[in-house]
């Protein structure tokens, strides 16, 4: 969508005072007509369209459903649930997740705290978290690639195993070591894509079940390196596998998992720019991978639209802090 609030407010900054009373009347009319403007959205415990509305709470518009007697919000059971800012300050957060942009970055263009913008971000992710793992299917290829662990946001406790260390900086043991986690990764080449946490070091058989069992469709061919871990999927009857060293010498170019790299470059740039994630929260970060890398142009509205859908996209900020962390 671009930076356009950020715009926005950069303007409103910049009006001389004499013109500022003039400049907030004329963006309360304009609010005023989106508000008119706006479908009523269907009740979202019955689903009924006899709805009403039903004055203000806190500046936003409520409704009364006539079926069931039930009020509610325009966002009411969406991401924005409970939250002070509008569905264009959420965009925007959207926007800047998908993009990659720093939370303090977001945080200084929207004249938001840290704090918020990192909560915000982080009801996004879980909210995507939440929905049913992708399912891929066709010609794929599976590998896994290591990051290294991160406390980011966290003070060690003077016991700790190891070293505190700045982000962004580099393991203190050389090769790989249990300061790394797995990420177990597959791109199908018709376009999808498959990311998660399980292990540190090697993946085992069962890390690898574990991981693609739910996630690839039984018609799939995984092609992998030379990792007998895999065949479990074979074994189990999740799927067909092939190995790259199985197929030297008639390799056409068929055989290779060089998408599946491509995926892990992408993975590893976003973590460099970010001096890397809390691996507590990487599997939320994994989700997002997933769906942006290759993804469209359209994107940020795809995901806008499914966090604002009203079919029960809320969580908490407690839930945000303590649900589905990764802890190995």
């Amino acid at each position: 969508m671009g930076n356009k609030l950020t715009e926005l407010l950069d303007l409103a900054k910049h009006i001389p005072e004499k013109y500022l009373e003039e400049a907030i009347t004329a963006l309360k009319g304009i609010k005023q007509q989106a508000d008119d403007d706006k479908p009523t959205a269907n009740c979202p415990h019955c689903e009924s369209d006899i709805v009403v509305k039903n004055g203000l709470k806190d500046g936003k518009q409520r409704f009364l459903c006539r079926r069931c007697g039930k009020t509610y919000g325009e966002s009411t059971n969406t991401v924005a649930y409970y939250s002070h800012n509008s569905e264009t300050v959420w965009k925007q957060v959207i926007s800047d997740t998908v993009e990659g942009v720093s939370i303090e970055r977001t945080a200084e263009s929207l004249d938001l705290t840290h704090q918020t913008v990192f909560t915000m971000r982080h009801k996004i992710l879980m909210a995507l978290e939440l929905d049913d793992p992708p399912l891929i299917s066709g010609v794929c290829e599976a590998d896994e690639t290591f990051v290294l662990e991160s406390y980011k946001g966290k003070k060690l406790d003077a016991d700790f195993w190891r070293e505190p260390r700045k982000h962004g900086a580099v393991a203190q043991n050389k090769g790989l070591s249990n300061e790394y986690v797995c990420v177990c990764a597959a791109t199908s080449r018709d376009g999808g894509a498959i990311a998660l946490t399980v292990n540190r070091a090697t993946p085992s058989s069962e890390n690898i079940n574990e991981v693609f069992a739910k996630r690839l469709g039984t018609a799939a061919l995984v092609i992998c390196d030379g990792s007998k871990s895999y065949d479990v999927l074979e074994k189990k009857g999740v799927c067909n596998v092939a190995h790259i060293p199985d197929n030297e010498g008639k390799d056409d170019g068929f055989y290779n998992i060089n998408t599946t790299n491509g995926f892990h470059s992408f993975m590893k740039e976003r973590h460099r720019d970010a001096r890397g994630f809390a691996t507590k929260y990487l599997n939320r970060y994994n989700v997002l991978f997933e769906k942006i890398y290759r993804g469209s142009k359209y994107l940020v509205d795809e995901i806008f639209s499914k966090l604002f859908d009203g079919q029960n996209r809320h969580n908490t900020v407690a839930a945000t802090k303590s649900c589905r962390l990764l802890n190995i």
